[in-house]
């Protein structure tokens, strides 16, 4: 393959079908673009069902490093050696053929940042009384200042999204100080992907990568995210539990049919899959969708109710 960016991602077990479905669809919509999947606590069965694709690359993880995977996404980008990488998370689904969408249009870096109303939710519990909502609190700022020990000042003022970046081969010394800073402020353990005991960092990789964005002296110039913008191209991410592969949400079901295509596609071009669980057959598709819109109202009736209690208890 003669391609310009590499599609990175990486995984332990529990996310085989997650892998299975990211590398499936990139297969079936991007052949041109190789793969690397770097995994941990693989089977050979689960290995052998990644090599029938032709294009990927798979790489063991060390097991030195005991840090949950979502810590370790510097190992699978610094794996490539095209003049993109891509990383995409592996609970990840392509549709449509992103290949262009691939190439920031700085031609250098580019990665989703927060708007003023979801960071000022994110953050919402770190606000001292009084602080304006939107931006970074005041003290995770002066933190990450002296964590990162080189800008006073923060050159933004919001948080990004780390399931999705694409950057040049030029700025993998940042991806490298990435995985140093990692190392540097979050214990050595698996934590999870969320760690409520460390305030300013329990976003895990993504404090520490929003961290050097603000107060890095080499933090790359940054563009938009452009493969999360059309509908007939773009990645799918399936962030929230539960996942497709145990049963579907309302808020991604509209990646039902594209699934269930690209497992039909597998299945045409002789490809095996894992065990198939219900929620991805077809014949399962009006049960799993009830459900995705019970789960839906139950959640929206938990929030109604959350908010009444909160304006008559917590004036």
């Amino acid at each position: 393959m003669n391609a310009r960016t590499t599609i990175v991602t990486a995984c332990d077990r529990n996310y085989v079908w997650g892998a299975y479905l990211l590398i499936a669809s990139a297969a079936r919509s991007i052949p041109t673009v190789p793969v690397h999947l770097l995994h941990t606590g693989f089977s050979e069965a689960d290995l052998a069902l990644f090599r029938q694709f032709p294009g990927v690359r798979l790489m063991p993880m060390s097991d030195s490093n005991r840090r949950n995977v979502c810590n370790r996404k510097a190992e699978a980008i610094l794996s490539a050696d095209t003049e993109f990488v891509a990383w995409l998370d592996a609970d990840c689904f392509v549709i449509g053929d992103i290949t262009e969408l691939l190439v920031p249009t700085n031609g250098e870096f580019q990665i989703q940042l927060r708007d003023r109303t979801e960071n000022a939710r994110v953050w919402r519990h770190h606000y001292a009384p009084g602080e304006a909502r939107g931006g970074l609190p005041r003290e995770v700022r002066q933190r990450w200042s002296a964590d990162v020990g080189q800008l006073s000042e923060p050159r933004i003022d919001t948080t990004c999204v780390t399931n999705a970046i694409v950057t040049h081969r030029r700025h993998l010394d940042f991806i490298r100080e990435w995985q140093s800073q990692i190392a540097k402020v979050l214990p050595a353990g698996d934590t999870g992907v969320v760690d409520k005991s460390r305030p300013e960092y329990f976003m895990t990789d993504e404090s520490v990568f929003t961290s050097l964005l603000a107060f890095a002296r080499n933090a790359p110039p940054i563009s938009a995210m452009r493969t999360n913008l059309e509908p007939a191209r773009h990645v799918a991410h399936f962030g929230a539990n539960p996942k497709p592969w145990k049963q579907w949400r309302h808020g991604v079901w509209y990646c039902n049919a594209p699934v269930l295509d690209v497992l039909d596609w597998t299945r045409a071009q002789g490809y095996r899959t894992p065990p198939v669980p219900w929620s991805l057959r077809r014949s399962s598709r009006p049960a799993a969708y009830g459900i995705a819109l019970a789960l839906e109202a139950k959640a929206r009736v938990r929030g109604f109710g959350g908010r009444i209690l909160k304006r008559r208890y917590l004036r």
